[in-house]
Parts: C-alpha cells; sequence; structure tokens
C-alpha cells in the first residue's frame, strides 16, 4: 500500500467571531511543539500529530494511544475576550530527549479545528468507531513511519480504551518493540460492570436481590442487544458495534505477546477495577511466561492521581511515564 504523507498548515489569517479571534490550527499545535501530520490513500484518511526535540534522525518511535473521550487532542475556547488553547496530551512528550520521536494518531472525526465548549460527536465518529478502526489507524500510522526513520525501538502506550487497542495492535504490529498497558479493562467492560455491581453489594449499598437482578441486565443487554445488532446506538452514547468491539478482552491479546509489556494499575480506579487486572499476573505466571512488568499504584484513580490529605491530589502520570520510559530502556 503506498502512502502520502502531507504536512499542512491551515490558514495563515484569523476569523472575525462576535469580535473575537479564531486561531489557526497550526498556532495551536505549534504552541505546544507539534506538527500535523496526513496519510492518504484510496481508502480513508489518517490524521496523526508529532512532536521531536532538536532536529537529530529520531531512532525511538512513542505512540500514544487516548482513551474513550469522543473529544479532539488539541483544541480552543474563547472565554471572556481570552484565547485558551488545549492540548489533550498529559505532556509526556517533554519528558522525553532528541532520540525520540512522539506521535499521537486523532481520531476520526476530530481532524478540524474544535471549540472546546462546543464539542460535537461527528456522525463519521459514530459510524467508524470501534476497536478495529482505532487498531488500523495507529497500525498504518506506525507502518508508515518506520519506513522513513527505520526505527530501533517503536514503543506504543494507551490508556483506558487506548490500552484495550495497544493489546490488539501489538498481537498485529510485528514492528512494536515495548508496550504499556495502562488503566485498562483486562476483562471485557460487561464484565466488571458486573463486578461493580457485586461490589455495591458487598458495601451494603445495594439488596442481594436488587444486585441480582442488576447483573441480570447486564448479562442480558449484552447478550440481546449488543451482541446482536451492532448499528444502533444503545448506551451512553455510543454504538452497539462500539461496545461489541470492545468485549474482546484484552487479556486474550496481551498473553500471546513476548515482547516487554508494561501493565499499570491503579488500586483506586473507577473505570477499570483492580480486581480484574489481577488476573494478568496469575495467567502469566500459568503460562510460564516472564515478560510482564506488573505496576500498581497504590491509591490512585483512573488518570492515576491519588487524593493526599486536606483535599490535596498527587498526579502521579509523569513519574509513572518516566518509569515506564526507563524500563523500555532497560529491556531493550
Amino acid at each position: 500500500m503506498k502512502n502520502v504523507i502531507v504536512v499542512y498548515i491551515l490558514s495563515l489569517f484569523s476569523i472575525e467571531l462576535y469580535g473575537q479571534q479564531i486561531p489557526a490550527k497550526s498556532d495551536i499545535l505549534s504552541a505546544y511543539g507539534f506538527v500535523e501530520n496526513k496519510i492518504t490513500d484510496q481508502k480513508d484518511e489518517i490524521l496523526f500529530y508529532s512532536y521531536q526535540n532538536g532536529e537529530t534522525k529520531k531512532q525511538k518511535l512513542v505512540l500514544y494511544l487516548q482513551g474513550s473521550d469522543p473529544s479532539p487532542l488539541f483544541s480552543y475556547s474563547i472565554n471572556e475576550g481570552k484565547l485558551n488553547k488545549y492540548c489533550f496530551l498529559k505532556g509526556d512528550f517533554q519528558a522525553l530527549s532528541d532520540e525520540y520521536l512522539y506521535v499521537a494518531v486523532e481520531k476520526v472525526g476530530f481532524e478540524g479545528l474544535i471549540d472546546e465548549n462546543n464539542i460535537p460527536k461527528p456522525k463519521i465518529y459514530q459510524k467508524k468507531n470501534s476497536l478495529d478502526n482505532r487498531v488500523n489507524r495507529a497500525h498504518r500510522t506506525i507502518e508508515y513511519l518506520d519506513s522513513i526513520y527505520n526505527f530501533s525501538q517503536i514503543i506504543v502506550y494507551g490508556h483506558s480504551e487506548g490500552a484495550n487497542v495497544g493489546a490488539r495492535l501489538a498481537v498485529e504490529c510485528k514492528e512494536i518493540t515495548h508496550l504499556g498497558f495502562w488503566a485498562g479493562n483486562v476483562l471485557p467492560d460487561f464484565f466488571d460492570f458486573a463486578l461493580e455491581v457485586r461490589k455495591s453489594y458487598y458495601q451494603g449499598e445495594v439488596s442481594a436481590s436488587a444486585a441480582q437482578t442488576r447483573v441480570d441486565e447486564i448479562i442480558a443487554e449484552f447478550t440481546d442487544n449488543i451482541a446482536t445488532d451492532t448499528a444502533n446506538v444503545e448506551m451512553e452514547g455510543y454504538t452497539n458495534l462500539r461496545w461489541w468491539s470492545y468485549a474482546e478482552p484484552a487479556l486474550f491479546n496481551l498473553t500471546q505477546l513476548n515482547i516487554p509489556l508494561y501493565v499499570q494499575v491503579a488500586t483506586e480506579d473507577e473505570s477499570a477495577p483492580i480486581e480484574s487486572a489481577y488476573v494478568l499476573p496469575l495467567e502469566f505466571a500459568r503460562l510460564q511466561k516472564s515478560n510482564l512488568s506488573f505496576n500498581v499504584c497504590v491509591g490512585c484513580n483512573h488518570s492515576f492521581q491519588k487524593k493526599l490529605k486536606k483535599g490535596k491530589v498527587e498526579n502521579k502520570w509523569r513519574e509513572i511515564f518516566t518509569n515506564f520510559i526507563k524500563w523500555t530502556q532497560e529491556n531493550p
């Protein structure tokens, strides 16, 4: 497949709206040091953003896969006459040396310049949003960049939904040398939904009969709707196709990998229960696989934030990322 990459810069002039100026998207990207890139072919277009520190040829690729939020990686807002520029990325790119190229793939439908105060949910996003779509877009981005740079390491890390994307991607994309699986659902979402209901029962929040009724509803919802009708929007604004595709257990993909695997979980994760994640070290031990690094952030939530005394919060994300990159260097 022959791909053509185009780095394009939007118009240099700004548009007046109610007396305020809307910035060019390139201005927002450049504020964070990113460049917009586009891969095109007859079937699809893929937009990705790249960041590099220095001008030396990059030896290693770090590709980030964000979670499930239907929102752009870069956006803006104008509030009370003040222009605000936003970058959804956590700033990990700033911690990398000049041997790395940092890349993030934009989700389909969010390629344009988007106002943070009015984020749409594009029809094309709803139509194409699935595990297969995200894996394919990331895979093609890696293949294209590797054809240019011939990287010595290709490091992928995904958070939340992005972790599950990374698990399948690493099975399909043999160029990947290291995988970070952060705060992902090791078992299907619907198992974790049922698990959360049972936890509510154990905590005395619901009765035994009410808990079982809700679990039965969860099983029926998947069996009767999600697995049989993948076209319609059914749950929390997502299509059944989206829910069905992510019902594939990440455990199945992760246990196929022989490359170094860095799993990061959190004890207070409200979206991906740590109870499900404990199956990973046990299954790797059963299979006598030694490529797993299983890391637990005690007291941290889904975003690796830890509550401290007097309402203070400690953000552990950057520390985790730094440890992750150090681990890739120690496990070539």
